[in-house]
């Protein structure tokens, strides 16, 4: 059985308890980024926010069009509704061995609020490891003194 170790943390969406989180490598062609995302196993989505995907694409992010209505899907959740667009990325995280676990998914980019970087907006929302990368039977949580462990029973 694999183990993928996370975190509980405090985060900026206004929950009283820590929330779970897992570090994760995110790439899109040559591009590629350590983020902490939080498990959200309520969301159908992995999505990047404003602030990280800023980070991947740089100054590109800024020319995503958020409106074109054949591309772009509209989410909505705790932290308010936003337009979005995918993209195939590629999800790595470790295991404690240090191996590496590929996730291909199609990973959304939420459209920034407000349009440049801010301390403000969903530009303060963390980035969210859905439920199409946490799939039942893919993982399980489970919490045990402020740790996060992703368990893939399938690997046994």
């Amino acid at each position: 059985m694999r183990h993928i170790d996370g975190w509980m943390i405090s985060d900026s969406i206004g929950h009283e308890d820590p929330a779970p989180y897992v570090q994760a490598q995110v790439s899109y062609l040559d591009a590629r980024e350590q983020f902490l995302l939080l498990i959200d196993t309520g969301s159908d989505v992995t999505v990047l926010m404003p602030k990280e995907a800023y980070r991947l694409f740089g100054d590109a992010f800024f020319e995503f069009d958020f409106h074109d209505v054949a591309a772009s899907f509209l989410i909505e959740g705790v932290g308010g509704a936003y337009r979005s667009i995918q993209f195939e990325m590629l999800i790595r995280i470790e295991d404690e061995n240090a191996d590496h676990i590929n996730l291909g998914r199609r990973v959304w980019v939420a459209e920034p609020t407000p349009d440049y970087p801010s301390e403000a907006g969903n530009w303060t929302l963390p980035s969210i490891f859905g439920r199409d990368a946490i799939r039942p039977g893919d993982f399980e949580l489970s919490y045990i003194n402020n740790t996060v462990t992703l368990i893939r029973p399938d690997d046994e």
